[in-house]
């Protein structure tokens, strides 16, 4: 689930490349990086942090064209070879998602006539195909045709060239990429808030199985390659995107609202209090309390220095972070019955920690609700649960459930109520309902498992 930005422009573009990476840095806490062209000359830097980590200063380049890159590791370690760009001349490649059949095709890479793999990870995979691909044909659209032909999985890419930006789509759309212009330049990136912060109009999304050119002279080329019924995650609306986004021509913002009214119409239990886990959850509990006309409060305030719990690399991480990551508003808690609504529980970690925090708070009750429906299987595309063990919902009941993160009751939302908030035909929910769009054997599935497993202890 990183984030992604490419910009082609008739003036320099290493400022507006930061600030773009900065609007898309929740997508990724792991590393950043950039690669900007000044004609031939190719400028790198990334590793391992934030962007303001890895850049305490705007490079003095005049580069018009250039990729940046925040990751969020769901294939490799958080080594520092790991961070993208990968840059194999003349391409700079940057890549959101997660390839499946990654461990066979790394096979057949480091034992044929390409060069040993320098990390372990997917995106460093797709970019030598591509570049091999290119270096062999002259003609970029063959090379994505081939990269189409060869992976698996979910892949939202965008290469910087010295002739211009390149940007494609798995065919099945798992991870968002869209489209912004303004004079002069045009913007690709993973979410529309980064053109809000530089000034874009959104243009249009990049469709599945859809790769576009935009060369030196602003002309774009497109053609689509290869198409699948449209999978889009259903977890960028339930918690990953900004709220101020839009994916698929669908706001964010209206779909957490449509989750929070959805779960109101269906609730029955008395309470006194509604309050949000922030943020993702923010406005679907402002929906669900103006429904039921009860209070909605901040109970939890959040330390904006800590960054999301979700995407922490190990549990331990986890734990310590949530510990100092949030804190409770005494007086909208003591002696209230509470409903705390959150985005999702994946693990638990998080909604055992803020059961106890609102029990110690003084709530009398504390009944949890979440926006998204029981997560039950692993995730192969793109987020980083890849083992039904890890996941609270694999094995237990509600009631089971309720008694393990402490909480009086605990709610979830319907499969059918998420289709109609995100307002999108056809969403994957593989983590829900365990039907995998694109192909993926159970074998493939334990490889991939253990292989992360691995990789997390790196």
């Amino acid at each position: 689930m990183c984030g992604v930005i490419g910009i082609i422009s008739g003036s320099p573009i290493v400022g507006d490349l930061l600030l773009g990476l900065m609007s898309l840095q929740h997508r990724g806490q792991d590393a950043a990086g950039i690669a900007v062209f000044t004609g031939n000359e190719l400028y790198v830097k990334k590793g391992k942090g934030l962007v303001a980590d890895v850049f305490h200063e705007i490079p003095a380049i005049n580069g018009t064209i250039g990729v940046g890159h925040t990751r969020y590791p769901t294939a490799g370690s958080n080594a520092a070879n790991s961070a993208h760009p990968f840059v194999l001349h003349p391409l700079a490649v940057v890549h959101n998602g997660n390839i499946t059949n990654y461990l066979e095709v790394k096979k057949t890479l480091t034992n044929g006539a390409l060069e040993s793999l320098e990390s372990n990870t997917d995106a460093e995979i797709l970019s030598r195909i591509l570049a091999h691909e290119y270096a062999l044909s002259g003609d970029i659209f063959h090379a994505v045709e081939h990269i189409m032909t060869m992976l698996t999985g979910s892949f939202s890419v965008i290469v910087a060239l010295p002739q211009g930006i390149l940007a494609f789509r798995d065919p099945f759309g798992f991870r968002p990429l869209v489209i912004g212009k303004k004079n002069g330049s045009y913007c690709v990136a993973s979410e529309t808030v980064a053109f809000e912060t530089l000034g874009y109009k959104r243009l249009r999304d990049v469709h599945p199985g859809e790769a576009v050119f935009i060369d030196n002279r602003l002309m774009l080329t497109s053609k689509i390659i290869k198409e699948r019924p449209f999978a889009h995650c259903m977890f960028e609306w339930v918690y990953f995107a900004r709220p101020d986004s839009f994916i698929d021509n669908r706001s964010v913002n209206k779909a957490r609202m449509k989750l929070g009214y959805l779960l109101a119409k269906r609730w029955k239990i008395p309470i006194d209090v509604v309050i949000p886990v922030p943020d993702s959850a923010r406005p679907a509990a402002i929906i669900f309390a103006e429904t039921l006309g009860v209070k909605h409060r901040e109970g939890l305030i959040k330390n904006r220095y800590i960054g999301r719990t979700f995407i922490m690399p190990t549990q331990r991480e986890r734990e310590l972070s949530v510990r100092m990551k949030l804190n409770p508003i005494m007086s909208s808690i003591q002696n209230r019955r509470v409903a705390v609504l959150d985005d999702s529980i994946v693990r638990g970690t998080t909604s055992r920690k803020i059961v106890q925090l609102l029990r110690d708070a003084g709530a009398k009750e504390v009944h949890y609700i979440s926006t998204c429906p029981p997560i039950r299987n692993p995730c192969h595309y793109g987020i980083d649960f890849p083992t039904k063990e890890e996941l609270i919902a694999s094995e237990k009941t509600n009631e089971e459930i309720c008694k393990e993160i402490g909480a009086d009751s605990v709610t979830y939302q319907t499969i059918e109520d998420l289709k109609e908030a995100c307002k999108i035909d056809a969403l994957c929910m593989a983590c829900l309902d365990g039907k995998y769009p694109s192909p993926i054997s159970q074998s493939q599935m334990e490889v991939l498992a253990e292989q992360r497993l691995c990789e997390r202890k790196e």
